[in-house]
């Protein structure tokens, strides 16, 4: 009877799954010997067990909300994805269009490259165009007294240590950039005609006739040359001023009409550079590439705009 006393006030707990709850067992006796158990089930935890619920509630709707994330489609949202789509169409056709002008200066390159062709008789801006840049060889004499300078030029200079190693041709201080380029009508042994050669790139004290007498050919001579066309005029370039003898740029028409030639100029190679008179070898292959910026330009917008359309339409 007394062992079953000492239990009187031991208390058992028990945990399930869902809320916590206490079970109190209270053992007693009787006068008959027999024991009768009573549980007492308290709700300890309820508080708490309610808060951990509804924080795993808005766990679950918040990762629900994010993994519902979606692109809200609608007139709008089409017309305004047109401006990246665009831009990044750009993009790649300027891709096509650098390809395309290295390979065109690659082939223009090329042609200097190549031996010496005569020159056609039939000789005219139309049937000359697709030979720009062709090397030709030609035979005939330079006619000194209608020659003139294009000026400012500045010195393309391919054989400078051809030149160094031969000798320079002028000192390092007579070789800036202030200059111009000497164009000598020729007239061709061949047909008789006449035509303009850019015979070479001169300082500016030389403009002068007197100053470079001694280094002007004489009588007949044979060469090579590279085929040229007219030039358009440069932006910020001033007009030409054929009656007062002024050139800022090509224009074979103008020269032609003032010095009585054909509107037809070839660039003398280096090889024609004499010691103290024009450097040859002017032809500088210049053709505009400005496809890499452009491509980069349309790129780039293209991401900056896909961002914008990404963060207003995506919810």
């Amino acid at each position: 009877m007394r062992a079953c006393l000492l239990f009187r006030s031991q208390r058992i707990l028990f945990r399930t799954g869902g809320p916590q709850r206490l079970f109190v067992s209270r053992l007693s006796s009787s006068s008959s010997s027999s024991s009768s158990s009573s549980g007492l089930i308290l709700d300890l935890d309820s508080n708490a067990t309610k808060s951990n619920k509804s924080e795993r509630n808005g766990e679950q709707k918040g990762k629900r909300k994010k993994k519902g994330k979606r692109i809200e489609w609608s007139a709008g949202s089409v017309a305004m994805l047109a401006i990246p789509t665009f831009a990044f169409s750009l993009g790649c056709w300027q891709v096509l269009r650098l390809r395309w002008k290295l390979d065109l200066i690659e082939h223009l390159k090329s042609r200097l490259a190549q031996e010496a062709a005569p020159l056609p008789e039939a000789l005219s801006p139309e049937s000359l165009e697709p030979l720009e840049y062709t090397r030709v060889r030609i035979t005939g004499q330079f006619l000194h007294d209608r020659e003139f300078v294009i000026s400012p030029r500045g010195r393309f200079d391919p054989g400078k240590a051809k030149s160094a190693s031969a000798g320079s041709l002028l000192s390092e201080n007579e070789m800036s950039s202030h200059g111009g380029h000497l164009i000598t009508p020729f007239r061709l042994q061949h047909t008789g005609q006449t035509i303009l050669i850019n015979r070479g790139w001169i300082p500016s004290f030389l403009f002068e006739t007197s100053s470079r007498s001694k280094t002007n050919p004489q009588g007949p001579v044979t060469f090579e040359a590279i085929v040229r066309k007219t030039e358009k005029r440069p932006q910020f370039v001033g007009q030409n001023v054929p009656e007062q003898g002024v050139w800022y740029y090509r224009d074979l028409g103008q020269m032609a009409q003032k010095y009585g030639t054909l509107p037809v100029l070839l660039d003398a190679a280096y090889e024609t550079t004499v010691p103290g008179g024009p450097i040859g070898g002017q032809t500088n292959i210049n053709v505009r590439n400005e496809h890499m910026q452009y491509l980069t330009t349309w790129y780039t917008l293209t991401l900056v705009t896909m961002l914008m359309w990404l963060h207003k339409f995506r919810r």
